[in-house]
């Protein structure tokens, strides 16, 4: 009978290959990102709190601005008009 290995995800995610291939994948989503945001600039805020992190198996593209919610997805102005969201995060998906 087989068996598989209880640590095998993280054997796989630690592999040379599999991390190269990560990293590529993630930078290739952050350029898609980083084109609608800087198509979208207003003050350049947006554009400066976004990070690419790779540690040892795990990557993220993280906004940190604190508007990052409204500007994405949408809000309403201060005179009630609706702004539409630019979807920076969709696009990176």
């Amino acid at each position: 009978m087989a068996t598989v290995r209880p640590d095998l995800a993280s054997v796989v995610a630690h592999m040379p290959g599999v991390k190269r291939a990560v990293r590529r994948i993630l930078n290739e989503r952050a350029a898609r990102i980083r084109a609608v945001v800087a198509a979208h600039r207003d003050t350049g805020a947006l554009s400066s709190s976004l990070t690419v992190r790779t540690n040892r198996v795990d990557s993220t593209v993280t906004l940190e601005d604190p508007a990052v919610v409204a500007i994405n997805y949408g809000h309403v102005a201060a005179d009630g008009r609706w702004v539409e969201g630019i979807h920076a995060l969709e696009a990176g998906l």
